[in-house]
């Protein structure tokens, strides 16, 4: 028998079809350690304004003009900043396929790793200090608020879905991956945009009215 010489085509994505346990547990480590912290973190959600001066916009809004600069880092800035590297170092592995310079390929993995975790630890940061607690006192403001605050937290499952790619654990590696990696992104844009937009309207807009107007 004659050894197989047959050379097969280089992964197109540069990524591992199976996953790799370090980085797997590195990962998994990072997040519970992160949703540790978020969990046990002085809220971050309280405002320091009247509340005269937040009815008229949504809790998602006033969320990041809360203890400026920290919240808009962290709440908008830190996510956005991920995924948007994602977005761009996608494009070029999608391009340039094996002509892709590795500093491109490590920064698109580091930025996937990271992603799924910062994602949930604010996530339960938010659903802890803001969501249950608006739920059990009834203190949303229409439904631009919740619009605007579940499609923010829709965007656990895309940038988490993310990382499950970059760990081999979601999707068949080579194109598959790739493929995946591309819907997370787009979904995690669609989801953030809308949070946006509905984010900056007035509550009032769709039909919020306060308990004392009339």
């Amino acid at each position: 028998m004659t050894p197989d010489t047959t050379l097969r085509p280089a992964d197109p994505t540069g990524r591992r079809a199976v996953s790799q346990p370090v980085a797997t547990l590195s990962a998994l480590a990072l997040t519970g350690v992160l949703a540790l912290a978020a969990l046990l973190a002085p809220d971050l959600t309280a405002s320091p304004m009247a509340m005269t001066m937040s009815m008229d916009m949504t809790h998602y809004m006033e969320l990041l003009a809360t203890n400026q600069p920290r919240n808009l880092l962290l709440f908008m800035a830190l996510p956005v900043v991920l995924a948007e590297t994602l977005a761009i170092t996608e494009l070029a592995i999608l391009f340039r396929r094996e002509e892709t310079p590795r500093w491109v390929r490590a920064t698109s993995r580091v930025a996937g790793l990271l992603a799924g975790p910062v994602m949930v630890a604010i996530v339960l940061h938010l659903l802890l200090n803001a969501v249950v607690p608006l739920t059990l006192t009834g203190g949303w403001r229409g439904p631009a608020d919740v619009i605007a605050v579940g499609c923010y937290l829709l965007g656990v499952v895309p940038l988490g879905g993310i990382t499950l790619v970059e760990l081999g654990l979601w999707g068949r590696g080579g194109r598959d991956s790739l493929k995946w990696h591309a819907i997370f992104i787009a979904l995690f844009l669609v989801v953030a945009h809308i949070a946006m937009i509905v984010g900056m309207l007035d509550p009032s807009v769709l039909g919020y009215r306060m308990a004392h107007q009339h």
